[in-house]
């Protein structure tokens, strides 16, 4: 997978990673045709090579302007300079499966938010160790533009950390447009939890922090000079902190209602 959420430097042996999670190294072969190696028990591998300064039309056969459905929702403009390959051999395993992957898909999502969160949660684990509880990049956001961050304020002079941790989360990953922060007792995962956090604990005069003119995503349509007079090319964005966490100093006043624990076994007959 070639994605830009995969933040591991040039070279990073990768495979070296999936064997570690595997257990055991991943078996590789040559190839019929070129002198490459490719998975051993891959469902499918296709060689080839890149035909040099040739580009093709992306929409060569329906010729209607558009690609494909990207991961913000929208459906992509089609390119007049797509590299051509020229497939030398197809290989694959016995009754193999073909998986796709689109862009509006859950799986793209979570391929691309996985990923991003581990490089924030590690980012900002280093910086204020014990803080950042845990980090979700939500589907509404494709994985890439949105976080909900969890972070714990441990004494009084965490407050305003929580603010330098979504400063760190939009250098780990450039493609953030909006970080929401959410205290230890909501449940970043759940964005209607996020949501009750952000109606009852946010006020957009004191917890909105903007950062106009700052290179994010092209696919999103917005990030466009056409939006905002900050915008000075396509793909730049302001990127925007909401602080749904309370005041250290008023907690005690915003303590979530508690119920008592209900054993369901005594009204099961």
């Amino acid at each position: 997978m070639c994605s830009s959420d995969l933040t591991t430097p040039l070279g990073y042996d990768e495979l070296a990673v999936a064997g570690a999670l595997r257990g055991r190294p991943v078996e590789l072969c040559p190839c019929l045709t070129v002198k490459e190696r490719a998975i051993a028990n891959a469902e499918y591998v296709i060689e080839g090579e890149v035909i040099p300064h040739v580009r093709v039309q992306e929409d060569q056969n329906r010729h209607t302007g558009y690609a494909m459905p990207e991961f913000p929702g929208y459906t992509g403009p089609a390119s007049n300079q797509c590299w051509l390959i020229k497939v030398t051999a197809v290989t694959h395993r016995k009754n193999p499966i073909m998986q796709t992957c689109i862009g509006l898909s859950e799986e793209h999502v979570s391929m691309a938010g996985i990923p991003t969160e581990a490089s924030i949660y590690v980012m900002v684990e280093k910086a204020m160790p014990g803080r950042l509880k845990n980090v979700y990049c939500a589907s509404a956001g494709g994985g890439k533009y949105m976080a909900v961050l969890q972070f714990q304020k441990l004494s009084p002079s965490d407050e305003g950390r929580q603010r330098q941790a979504a400063l760190l989360a939009f250098s780990a990953f450039s493609e953030l447009k909006h970080i929401f922060l959410v205290d230890e007792d909501v449940d970043c995962f759940d964005i209607s939890d996020v949501l009750w956090a952000m109606n009852t604990r946010f006020q957009g005069d004191a917890d909105i922090i903007t950062i106009p003119g700052v290179r994010c995503h092209p696919l999103d349509p917005s990030n466009d000079p056409a939006c905002s007079p900050s915008i000075r090319d396509h793909g730049i964005a302001c990127k925007t902190i909401f602080d749904c966490t309370v005041p250290y100093d008023q907690k005690e006043r915003f303590r979530r209602a508690r119920f008592m624990e209900v054993d369901p076994e005594k009204w099961i007959r």
